[in-house]
């Protein structure tokens, strides 16, 4: 039988295994924590904007399995909590970049997900961290990975499934944007820095830069826990899930320009934090912060300036006993855009003969993306592996379109600052809506599919 090695657990990792084993392989999935999800155990936003064209995308070829279980641990409230993006998210149209997004609960989704992979017969290997490959030619023939931090050992494959995203790591975030804030997703002192494994193995990659050129961008999250705000606060978030704080005449956007330079073009952001395109944004104004309830916590993510010292927050109204969860200390979270690598649209990486990768280590972020990703990985690793023609999703499709748009956009990029991809985002968003395929509705998506002959491709 087929061996597919995926390395790394989060929402595209887990598309990969199931995707690899649905095509009939054996699979081994090494994630380098003690849980799965990955940053998705924080970022529980689906299907705004543009990523709501994937998700019908990916059931009507035949792979709902992800969707489903993140669907089963929705919260509660939806229909307030997409009413609550009026006045804030404001522009004309804007209905339809929120009018079908939920959230997933991030508290119950990694035991859903974990379930799923027993379910699915994908074997787990925990705390194994891959440090190094070995290839024979240009085929990759087995990894090297840390088992508890100390143990070496080797696991060998027929192909491998790169969903290592790009975060920093501490080795990064330490030097990039300011020492390790202590973030409670990357958890690199228990288990060590990521390693870009797909450039030991001889693939092209690049990281995002910062406005003096340094790797990696800043990102503007804070984290705070919900029962540390007033009243007033507990009780809207109770309504609608999300507040919306008034920043301004406390914290000044324009005291963090490194947020708008790496973000420019990003949900309609014309690069200083301001809409640009009313077609295409959603988002807040730039004089107020974006907290979404995550249920452990608040998480303030893309939505205000960065950092923010406790200070400082604890002056906002209903923050004034407010205790972050992280950042500590007040500095930025954590550095993304490191190490983000060149593909092939069927999602091989050149010049390796049986190496795959997806999500955002492809430079596509959002949750969506990464399933839909992961699976075509996952397919397309076991027909390679098997002699079979590689998949190729046409750009009539928004998965296949995401794809080549993606590489082609990292591929232009000067080699300074840019953004991911991202679904929902003005700059992608505005592709979507040019070439017809937003918005978008499930008769729509099912002939899209069908006209492309993908229909149940993945089943």
């Amino acid at each position: 039988m087929t061996k597919v090695v995926v390395i790394g657990g989060g929402s595209a990792g887990i598309a990969a295994a199931i995707g690899a084993r649905k095509a009939g392989a054996e699979v081994v999935l090494l994630e380098r924590q003690d849980q799965l999800l990955g940053i998705g155990r924080i970022a529980g936003s689906m299907d705004v904007g543009g990523r709501y064209p994937l998700h019908l995308e990916i059931l009507e070829m035949g792979a709902p399995e992800v969707n489903e279980v993140l669907d089963e641990v929705s919260l509660d409230n939806m229909d307030n909590y997409r009413a609550s993006h009026y006045p804030w998210h404001s522009l004309p149209g804007s209905e339809e970049m929120t009018k079908h997004s939920w959230i997933y609960n991030v508290l119950t989704a990694e035991p859903a997900l974990r379930r799923l992979l027993e379910k699915w017969g994908v074997q787990i290997i925990w705390r194994c961290r891959a440090v190094d490959v070995e290839k024979e030619g240009q085929r990759v023939t087995r990894v090297k990975v840390k088992i508890d931090r100390y143990k070496d050992a080797w696991i060998e494959g027929d192909a491998f499934i790169d969903t290592t995203g790009s975060a920093g790591g501490m080795k990064d975030c330490t030097k990039n944007v300011g020492g390790c804030t202590m973030c409670p997703w990357m958890q690199c002192p228990t288990f060590g820095d990521r390693v870009n494994l797909a450039g030991k193995a001889g693939a092209t990659t690049w990281s995002m830069r910062q406005k003096d050129g340094t790797p990696g961008v800043k990102y503007n999250g804070i984290y705070l826990y919900k029962e540390s705000l007033s009243q007033e606060w507990k009780d809207a978030l109770a309504y609608s899930h999300q507040i919306f704080v008034p920043f301004r005449g406390e914290i000044d956007w324009d005291t963090d320009p490194e947020w708008s330079w790496a973000t420019r073009g990003q949900d309609g952001n014309d690069g200083e934090g301001r809409p640009a395109d009313a077609e295409t944004s959603w988002r807040v104004s730039p004089d107020t912060g974006r907290f979404r309830l995550l249920d452990r916590g608040i998480f303030a993510g893309g939505a205000g300036p960065s950092p923010i010292p406790l200070e400082k927050l604890r002056k906002v109204p209903g923050f004034e006993n407010v205790v972050p969860a992280g950042p500590v200390g007040g500095m930025n979270l954590w550095s993304l855009g490191h190490d983000l690598v060149f593909c092939e649209n069927t999602l091989r990486v050149p010049p390796l003969e049986n190496y795959y990768t997806a999500g955002s280590k492809a430079h596509i972020v959002d949750i969506q993306p990464c399933i839909n990703t992961g699976y075509l990985a996952g397919f397309n690793a076991v027909r390679g592996a098997t002699g079979k023609e590689l998949i190729e999703l046409p750009r009539t499709t928004a998965t296949g379109d995401i794809i080549a748009f993606t590489q082609e956009f990292l591929r232009n990029s000067d080699g300074g600052p840019t953004t991911f991809v991202s679904a929902h985002a003005g700059h992608y968003l505005r592709r979507l809506k040019d070439i017809g395929i937003f918005p978008d509705n499930e008769e729509k998506a099912k002939k899209r599919v069908a006209d492309a002959g993908l229909t149940n491709i993945f089943a």
